[in-house]
């Protein structure tokens, strides 16, 4: 069944003559028999019948009905039945598509001395086709499958984007985070993610991936909020040329607009469901027992996900409308609080682990009947809550909490000779814990201490969490645009654009309360008042000493060694300006856009500027060619500049043959902000479009090469007497990076008709070849790395600069999708295959001799070429007037192809194999 939905959607619709016949076949007359109705719905049935594509704002027509259409019409004449009486017409636009308009006034008729010396204004008509790979409208991201929802997930046709290898892991399948993502070999957290116009990116420290427990540090993600992508309508991927309005970014920017009010009155409601049952897990045999066994969120064996909606919308007229949307994503993980079986533990051995995701929406948008103002103000706050425990620890429970809230409003304004656009928002974030316990300690096993397993060696009773810790981040920010109308002057025509952004953003860390960390446990003496935990003054210590004798021994314990984390909290302030100039300027058959933007970051003391140039040649109507020059700077974070001050909050305590404490000394620095000056990518482009009838679409062929330089990298410098330890984490600009990408893309321009079934295609091919220095900032390079020494790589000897990328670097990868509408049954069938070639994964295996000193070996171990189809079924089918059923059923990877993505000395890892999500909705 599945293979006959995919030739389905995928091969018979090239059997349509359409192909050869162009727009020809749009005119064709053929038998139709649509009954009357919502005139909306006749629409979509009428231009699925037809082959053809309609764009239009269903929001407009609400209310309104159709006559239908009985009988034999070619395309053009049966929309102008269909919409008989409505007000409305449907426009020819590109390559056989229309597109909804007002029908114009009639017109007076003409004075005779008129008609002789009136010259009609020059009209500019401008069509869209449908959308290609770099742009997703809302269907599109209703049914491109995406199990988890969320915004980055939805990207899997575009050929510049590279997921990270763990994405799809059958060992954590149950986490619901975005997806991580690469734009042209540039890090994940150096893409600028908008919503509305304002950046949801993580400024604080998105790169840090270290294990939940530390004491200090915060597991961060790229993307500051979750958002779900059921809220978005439109999703546009900017990943070369980019325009001089956008800034702080190296890799890309994803631009995704939130729905507006379309319906008078409506809503939808919904619940989806999956889990492990409904998910094939591919695990090693070498590891399978260890990962059914599973204490760790490192290992998900089992998980539950739920996702809830509802949505509510309304527009009174045509002037102003309100949209409201609420969503929770859940997802339960049960694990077993100790590595080993523990039979007798006096502490529950199991839990769950829970993953939170909410998001809340409301958006309102006014454009007053008449008024050259238009605005919309829109509300995102997407927290989200993670719990985590300590493997082999009783009362270790805590809370990873993360997301924020949005609030922003915009104004356009359309005057005589531009169009002012501005925007005012604020925004604040948060990477945080919330700890069950503010102390750790890790006893021997006693009668006393008695929840661990004694069965052992080195049997122990961890107790107690990392503490309560918050990263906020707060922003306040204003856009300010300006496009002025066009410009002649002699040949040639110009639009000039103007604008500056202003953010003034305080981040602060805060400890809320001492922490007690207790190291260094021995035996107690057998004689004296601390043989039996008794201090100089009479009291007991039951924090760090017990008389128990602990296991195979006869006496106590005690803990000698006390680190304090103290309660405290340190800020800082930074603020960033921006501002752009850019002229589009066309003469003949060439269009050059020259630009260029000035960026300064308090952080960095620097400013600046990123020049901009794309030159396109209409060499003839179907084809174009393009070169591009650009420089792209990245933002500067937060952890650069916190992480300096975080240590001096530890204060540490030491004590021997006595229960008194010594004198506390506070730690010095562990790390050390020094002169930074802000990574940039240097772009070089050239490319061809080529757009006719003859491939049914547009075809677009580009190379990207990217020159990243002074990248961020943490180096470990040593015989600093001004750190702790005499040696410091300093950041530095020793990091580079080189990509070069081929991409090949094609989409239909309009829907193939088979039958009753219309299909829009698309098709991504590239080849990407990246060269990094390093994986991210938080990584600690030694100074072999950061010096860019000799290596030997694959039996050659390199600099360690032009060793391949070790994650977001498959080699090639093909991407083909496919959706499929059958109006007359409700029914959408959408379709994605990913061919990914075989990822190389770079192994350090020992070292060697060159010219007289040792180097690093490294070896590359190239794994099998991956394979992936997924599905979307969606069936719709009305209960009565504007009330329907929603049926999704998503399928991921469905041929349960076992794709490797890793491999060790002891056991490989795979992605997760088929999966399949339901979910039922109302729409009303």
């Amino acid at each position: 069944m599945f293979l006959a939905l995919w030739l389905a959607g995928m091969g018979l619709a090239w059997q349509a003559p359409a192909l050869a016949q162009g727009s020809a076949a749009a005119s064709a007359t053929r038998l139709y028999a649509i009954p009357a109705g919502p005139l909306a719905e006749a629409l979509n049935r009428f231009a699925a019948e037809a082959g053809v594509v309609l764009s239009f704002d269903a929001g407009q027509l609400r209310g309104l009905q159709s006559k239908g259409v009985q009988g034999r019409f070619g395309t053009a004449e049966g929309f102008a039945a269909v919409l008989a009486g409505s007000g409305f017409e449907a426009a020819p636009a590109a390559a056989g598509s229309f597109v909804l308009r007002r029908s114009p006034p009639p017109r007076k008729p003409a004075r005779a001395q008129d008609a002789v010396s009136a010259e009609l204004p020059e009209v500019r008509v401008s069509a869209r086709h449908l959308p290609g790979v770099e742009a997703l409208d809302r269907q599109m991201i209703r049914n491109l499958p995406a199990i988890n929802g969320d915004l980055t997930s939805q990207l899997k046709l575009n050929p510049n984007i590279q997921y990270s290898e763990t994405q799809l892991s059958s060992q954590t399948a149950g986490e619901i985070a975005p997806a991580e993502i690469s734009i042209h070999g540039a890090k994940p957290y150096q893409n600028e993610i908008l919503v509305d116009g304002v950046s949801i990116a993580n400024d604080l420290d998105p790169g840090n991936k270290t294990v939940t427990e530390s004491v200090d540090l915060i597991p961060g993600n790229a993307q500051a909020m979750a958002i779900d992508s059921s809220i978005l309508c439109e999703v546009t991927v900017k990943d070369s040329n980019v325009s001089a309005e956008y800034g702080r970014f190296t890799g890309g920017v994803v631009d995704a607009k939130i729905c507006a009010a379309r319906k008078r009155f409506g809503g939808t409601l919904g619940i989806g469901y999956t889990s492990s049952d409904w998910t094939h897990l591919f695990i090693d045999p070498a590891k399978q027992q260890e990962f059914e066994q599973s204490s760790s969120a490192d290992n998900q064996p089992e998980f539950r996900k739920w996702t809830y909606k509802a949505a509510l919308e309304t527009r009174p007229d045509p002037t102003w409308g309100v949209l409201m949307s609420v969503v929770r994503k859940q997802s339960d993980i049960p694990l077993k609080r100790f590595s080993t079986s523990n039979t007798g533990t006096t502490e529950s051995r199991e839990v769950t682990q829970h993953r939170v995701q909410d998001t809340l929406v409301i958006k309102t948008d006014f454009a007053p009947a008449g008024s050259a103002h238009k605005g919309d103000v829109s509300l995102v706050y997407a927290p989200t809550a993670n719990s985590y425990f300590i493997e082999n620890y009783r009362n270790s429970d805590y809370t990873i909490r993360s997301g924020g809230l949005n609030l922003a409003g915009h104004l356009e304004s359309k005057l005589d000779g531009a169009t002012l656009s501005q925007q005012l928002s604020f925004s604040q974030m948060d990477q945080s814990r919330r700890s069950d316990a503010d102390y750790y300690r890790n006893w021997r096993w006693s009668a006393d201490k008695n929840w661990g397993d004694p069965t052992q060696s080195n049997a122990s009773s961890g107790e107690g969490a990392r503490g309560d810790l918050d990263q906020t981040m707060q922003n306040l920010a204003y856009k300010f645009k300006s496009a002025f109308g066009e410009l002649r002057l002699g040949d040639t025509r110009h639009r000039l654009s103007t604008g500056f952004e202003y953010q003034k953003k305080h981040a602060e860390y805060e400890r809320l309360e001492d922490n007690r960390y207790y190291l260094t446990v021995a035996d107690l003496p057998t004689t004296g008042a601390i043989s039996r935990c008794q201090t100089s003054s009479g009291a007991l210590d039951t924090e760090a000493c017990s008389t128990t004798p602990t296991v195979g021994k006869t006496v106590g314990q005690y803990f000698r060694r006390l680190m304090t984390y103290k309660a405290g909290s340190f800020d800082v302030d930074a603020q960033t300006f921006g501002a752009y100039l850019e002229d589009e300027a066309v003469w003949h058959n060439f269009k050059l856009r020259l630009g260029g933007r000035m960026d300064r970051d308090s952080l960095t003391t620097e400013t600046n500027f990123a020049p901009r140039s794309s030159l396109t040649w209409q060499a003839s109507e179907p084809l174009a060619f393009n070169i591009g020059a650009n420089r792209y700077y990245g933002r500067n974070l937060f952890a650069y500049a916190m992480q300096e001050k975080i240590n001096s909050l530890l204060y540490t305590q030491t004590r021997s043959g006595t229960l008194t404490w010594g004198t506390a000394t506070q730690s010095r620095p562990a790390n050390r902000l020094e002169d930074l000056r802000s990574p940039f990518d240097d772009e070089l482009t050239a490319g061809l479009d080529y757009d006719s009838d003859l491939l049914a679409g547009p075809l677009s062929l580009r190379f990207t090469r990217r020159d990243g330089r002074d990248q961020i990298v943490k180096r470990l410098l040593t015989k600093q007497t001004d750190c702790d330890g005499n040696q410091c984490y300093v950041y530095t600009n020793d990091g580079s990076s080189l990509t070069k990408d081929w991409t090949l893309s094609w989409n239909s321009g309009k829907a193939f008709k088979t039958g009753p079934a219309a299909t829009r295609f698309w098709l991504a091919l590239n080849k990407s070849d990246v060269k990094s220095s390093y994986s991210t900032y938080a990584d600690v390079y030694g100074s072999a790395l950061a010096n860019d020494e000799i290596i030997q790589y694959d039996g050659k000897f390199i600099r360690y600069s032009e060793m391949p990328a070790d994650n977001y670097n498959r080699p090639w990868t093909l991407r083909i999708g496919a959706m499929s509408s059958l109006p007359a049954y409700h029914l959408n069938v959408s379709n994605v295959l990913r061919i990914r070639d075989g990822y190389r994964q770079m192994l350090q295996n020992g070292e060697t001799s060159y010219e007289g000193t040792t180097v690093d070996v490294w070896e590359k171990t190239t794994l099998p070429r991956a394979i992936t189809l997924d599905t979307v079924i969606s069936w719709t089918p009305r209960i009565q007037a504007d009330q329907s059923l929603e049926v999704k059923l998503t399928i991921e990877n469905i041929t349960d192809q076992k794709n490797k993505t890793s491999v060790s000395n002891t056991y490989a890892t795979y992605e997760r194999g088929r999966a399949f999500a339901l979910e039922l909705g109302y729409s009303f």
